[in-house]
Order: C-alpha cells, then structure tokens, then sequence
C-alpha cells in the first residue's frame, strides 16, 4: 500500500526529529516519486534536510577516520587497515549519494516553471553542493570532470540571486556562502572567494532592517563574515 503525500511528510519530520536520517531520506525518495517530481518549498527543504542529515552522519566518521589514518601508531597495524578499508567504503557511498542527488537534481530541474526563480537556484546550488562533497574526498584527477559542472551551477545560481532574489534572503546568502566556500577549499581562488562574499555581505548589511531579525539570516551572515576575515588575512599575508 501506497503512502500519500501527507503521511510520507509526516514521517519524514518524525524520522528528522529522532534523527533517523536514512529513514527520513529513503522516505524522501518515495515522496519524490508520489510528487512526480514536483516539490514546492516546504518539500524541497524536507528533502534538503533529509539530504544533510544522511551526508553528516558519513562525514563525521569519515573525519574521524581520517585523524585515526594521519595518527601513526606502528602497532596498530591490523586496526588501521581495517579503519582504510571503511573510510574508502565511506567515500564510495558518499560518491553514490551526491551522484544521485545530483541527477535528481537534473530531473527536478526539467519540471520547474519558468519563472519559479527560487526552486531554479534551489536545484542549481543542491547540485553544485552535493558535487563539491564529492569533491572533498575524491582525488583531483577524479573530481577535475566535475569541478566544471559544480562552478557553472553555483555561478549560475549566484548570477540568478543576484538579479531576482532580495540580498538579504536567506537562498541568496547560501548561495554566496556555499560558492566562495567552494572557490576557496576546491580551486584555491582565495580572491574570487572573498569578492563573492564580501560583496553579498555588504549589500546584506545593507539592506538588513535593525528591527526585523531572522536568526537564519544572522546565522549565515556570521558564517560569511568569518570566511571574509580569514580570506583578508591570507590575502594580504600574500600579497605582503
């Protein structure tokens, strides 16, 4: 028997709530296919949470496996193999994951409206963000054919906020934050990185009314505003 639309939202925020994130994705799934592909803005966010939680639960042991590999311990031998052998099945279902996301994203896309800008940039920078995790453990040789695909679609979310979206909304801002962040870490482009953010910062700051303040609009402006400071720092230090 079949869910309904409904019951699979409800489920998913249960499992969400409980922190069930495979459960909460593998529901995520059905709901794609119940919506025929369709998601509106609650659902899309459904779906974008379901993503996160899977993706940090394997990155956090992934991360901790990593220190336990850089850790040279010469009589651990046995257990260190054993530790490679996961992180390299870790990085495997990571590659599986962000590759599916990323061609959900593409059938997503086919069925938008033409002027439903925000669920555009939404699918853009979903899939330019699942290609920069990939990105994170994949060699360079392995990840250089996507590297192209990832800068166009951010540049081309970032291009789209930039000309129909407010700059204090919180998509523009992710946007710009999750961009610059991948100038920076993946092509080493520290400058683009700091003109990209800095300049979403200030036009923010800006626009920003002292007495209407969303906290997830504070949050992610700290974020940019601590990426500028140390983008500053490395800037002038190589410039001096």
């Amino acid at each position: 028997m079949s869910l309904k639309k409904e019951d699979l939202k409800y489920l998913i925020n249960t499992c969400l709530s409980l922190e069930l994130y495979d459960d909460a994705y593998d529901y995520s799934q059905e709901l794609k296919t119940v919506c025929d592909n369709t998601f509106d803005e609650e659902e899309r966010n459904l779906y974008m949470k379901c993503l996160k939680g899977k993706l940090n639960i394997e990155r956090n042991a992934w991360k901790i496996l990593i220190d336990f590999e850089n850790y040279e311990q010469d009589k651990e031998i046995l257990p260190k193999k054993l530790m490679k052998e996961k992180k390299d099945y870790l990085e495997e279902q990571r590659k599986e994951l962000c590759f599916k996301v990323v061609n959900d994203c593409k059938i997503f896309q086919q069925n938008i409206e033409e002027d439903d800008y925000d669920a555009k940039i939404f699918y853009l920078k979903l899939k330019a963000d699942y290609l920069r995790y990939y990105g994170e453990t994949a060699s360079e040789e392995d990840f250089e054919e996507k590297k192209k695909e990832c800068r166009d679609s951010y540049q081309e979310a970032y291009d789209l906020c930039k000309n129909k979206l407010e700059p204090t909304s919180p998509l523009y801002l992710s946007v710009a934050l999750n961009y610059s962040v991948f100038l920076y870490t993946l092509t080493d482009d520290t400058s683009l990185a700091y003109n990209i953010a800095n300049d979403t910062y200030k036009q923010a700051i800006l626009k920003l009314l002292p007495e209407k303040k969303i906290p997830e609009v504070e949050s992610i402006l700290k974020s940019i505003e601590e990426n500028i400071t140390i983008w500053r720092i490395e800037i002038s230090e190589y410039n001096n």
